[in-house]
């Protein structure tokens, strides 16, 4: 295998990122703790600017040397009580199975944190999964209403 680039550089994408968005659903079980796991399949480009268009969708890449390594997608859920105007929904994470352990998942987690700063969003809900409790508690995250963890941006 070729050495990698020690560097990779975190982004929001938009609807123009379309190819990016492309590309990783055929290889995103590259991303996946289970490598049994098949890639989800085709997305046709007026799918994926669609997706990427929708104001309630925030979707980051982690990429180097042109390859992506890492993603996050999260929704803007609107709330109807007082309080902050919105939470986030986590949907899904990943890093590439070679770029494990070299800080991608953080770094997409700190870019999420700096874009809810900024659009007064407290609060950050993800579904638990087996394996990456760990790794969402060492971020900050806490266990609220059992199967869920949270975090609270103060």
């Amino acid at each position: 295998m070729a050495a990698l680039p020690a560097e990779f550089a975190v982004r929001r994408i938009g609807p123009a990122d379309a190819g990016a968005l492309i590309a990783l659903a055929a290889t995103d079980n590259l991303f996946d703790e289970d490598p049994g796991m098949a890639p989800s399949g085709e997305i046709t480009p007026d799918g994926a600017r669609d997706f990427l268009a929708d104001p309630a969708v925030l979707f980051w890449l982690a990429e180097a040397g042109g390859q992506t390594v890492g993603f996050l997608h999260c929704c803007i859920q609107r709330r109807r009580t007082p309080g902050p105007w919105a939470e986030l929904l986590l949907m899904e994470m990943g890093t590439h199975a070679d770029w494990r352990h070299r800080g991608i998942g953080r770094a997409l987690i700190a870019e999420m944190e700096v874009w809810m700063r900024g659009n007064g969003v407290a609060e950050v809900w993800v579904p638990a999964n087996t394996y990456a409790v760990g790794f969402y508690r060492k971020c900050g995250f806490a266990t609220d209403e059992g199967e869920i963890l949270v975090k609270e941006l103060h």
